[in-house]
């Protein structure tokens, strides 16, 4: 090892798996995700919510926001959920340093030793804070056993906080009827996809100069390629780049390549180099063909919500939308699953109202009618609804509308900070900031200040919040969400 890292110039493995600090990357994506968290150690609510697949850094955001906890913060960590109820709160105490008799132990008497040592905490000015990893796996009864727990409070502040953080079927256990209490009392949630394209470049490069690299070891290919394998994921990002070093070193290459990184696939994933190669063009052939059945003639129902209809200063508003009928064509699945693909979104489920679905991940949805190059201005991928029933994605900036388009599209949009929570102003300092930043006159009324930018950004003029203004806004102000100029068919 000590000579792979003379090689290239480093004093460090850049990409171990370990959680080393000094290797800290927030991207884009972690940043949002920890300003979610933080805003919700800040609200009324008990619980906190950050789920993620394996690998996409939830651990980096949780202990970055344990970092940001003021010196006056006690905290508990619970790094193993199978825990039954008994055993969650002696696990507790016992991180929390509250002593307690081991005979004849009982939940009470449990419950009593936190309730005193939380109310002596708030009493000198001190909060307490429950961290669980893998949260996916606790029982139920444990949930609910740690709802009891939130219920200790003053007028103004909870006692103690808990923040969930697991895989996205933490999601789906929440969702259960029993625990539907506790789901009202989360305050922030955040759902973290994996990388872009651009944050596993400056991720790559971040790493490599902390281990001391003077130089670029990875070429642009290489960058390329290792995103496209890793899927963005971080720590697969990490196995990959190391193997691929040591694959360059081998052949005494002062670059990895792209040719090293699929070499470091084939050893990760034990195939052949010539059967990894074949299956990536196999699932680029099988991503076509979802692609052209997507065009091919069904008519997507109506479970998009907002409207082009005027809404108010605080949110968009939305009625309830329709479920995803389970006989829905498979044509009007791969559709949708297209569209969720350019998001970096898993499968979404059957079983839910679509624009719920999104709020999971900080996204909006839009439907309507539009001219095109009001579409191709508020640039996000969006599917046009066709007269013959047809849908066509549209995720490149060069591409036109079908002859047979009829005006009707569907959109995903990126929601803006606070739009979901109670602090409106959070939301309302973006509004704000936005609207100063394309020339509106902040002492004019809102409605004049929203015909400037409507007549600036070539919208609609309404002279209200409506959906594509806040969609275009969004697109504008926020770095996340792919882009139609940077979004290609696959």
């Amino acid at each position: 090892m000590s000579m792979y890292l003379n090689y290239f110039g480093l004093h460090t493995a850049p990409f171990s798996i370990a959680p080393d600090p000094q290797f800290l990357y927030l991207s884009e994506r972690h940043q949002e995700a920890l300003a979610h968290l933080s805003y919700g150690l800040r609200g009324s609510g008990g619980f906190i919510l950050l789920t993620g697949e394996v690998g996409t850094g939830k651990t980096t955001v949780s202990r970055a926001l344990l970092e940001q906890l003021p010196e006056q913060t006690k905290t508990a960590f619970i790094l193993n959920p199978m825990l039954n109820q008994q055993e969650l709160l002696a696990t507790l105490c016992d991180e929390f340093g509250i002593r307690y008799a081991k005979r004849n132990i009982t939940d009470k008497k449990l419950t009593d030793k936190l309730s005193e040592f939380l109310l002596q905490a708030h009493a000198q000015g001190e909060q307490c804070v429950v961290l669980i990893d893998e949260a996916q796996h606790l029982q139920p009864q444990v949930l609910e056993q740690l709802r009891l727990l939130t219920n200790l409070e003053t007028n103004q502040d909870k006692l103690l906080r808990v923040i969930l953080i697991g895989q996205p079927e933490l999601q789906d256990l929440l969702r259960r009827r029993e625990l539907r209490q506790l789901a009202q009392r989360i305050t922030a949630r955040y759902h973290l996809l994996p990388l872009q394209a651009a944050d596993t470049e400056r991720y790559i490069n971040y790493r490599l100069q902390v281990a001391g690299a003077q130089r670029g070891l990875f070429n642009s290919k290489a960058i390329t390629c290792v995103h496209q394998l890793s899927e963005g994921i971080p720590r697969r990002l990490n196995l990959l780049c190391d193997r691929a070093l040591l694959a360059a070193y081998n052949d005494q290459q002062q670059v990895v390549n792209a040719g090293h990184i699929r070499l470091a696939s084939k050893e990760l994933d034990g195939q052949s180099a010539s059967t990894s190669q074949i299956n990536w063009r196999f699932a680029l052939a099988v991503i076509g063909l979802l692609l052209i059945a997507a065009f091919s003639g069904w008519q997507l129902p109506r479970w998009f919500a907002v409207t082009s209809e005027s809404v108010n200063t605080l949110a968009v508003s939305e009625t309830a939308p329709q479920t995803i009928d389970q006989q829905t064509p498979t044509a009007a699945n791969d559709a949708l699953v297209a569209l969720t693909r350019s998001w970096q979104l898993p499968k979404p489920p059957l079983d839910q109202p679509i624009c719920q679905w999104l709020e999971n991940y900080q996204l909006g949805c839009l439907e309507g009618r539009l001219r095109f190059d009001q579409l191709q201005r508020i640039n996000y991928p969006v599917l046009l609804r066709l007269a013959d029933g047809r849908m066509q994605l549209i995720s490149t900036a060069m591409a036109v509308p079908d002859a047979n388009w009829n005006g009707e599209y569907v959109l995903f949009w990126q929601l803006p900070p606070g739009y979901l929570h109670t602090d409106e102003s959070v939301y309302q300092q973006w509004l704000a900031r936005g609207l100063a930043r394309f020339g509106a006159d902040s002492s004019a009324s809102l409605a004049l200040q929203l015909r400037t930018l409507q007549v600036t950004a070539g919208l609609p003029i309404s002279e209200q919040l409506d959906g594509p203004t806040l969609a275009w806004l969004s697109a504008q102000l926020l770095a996340t969400g792919p882009r139609l100029e940077a979004v290609t068919e696959e």
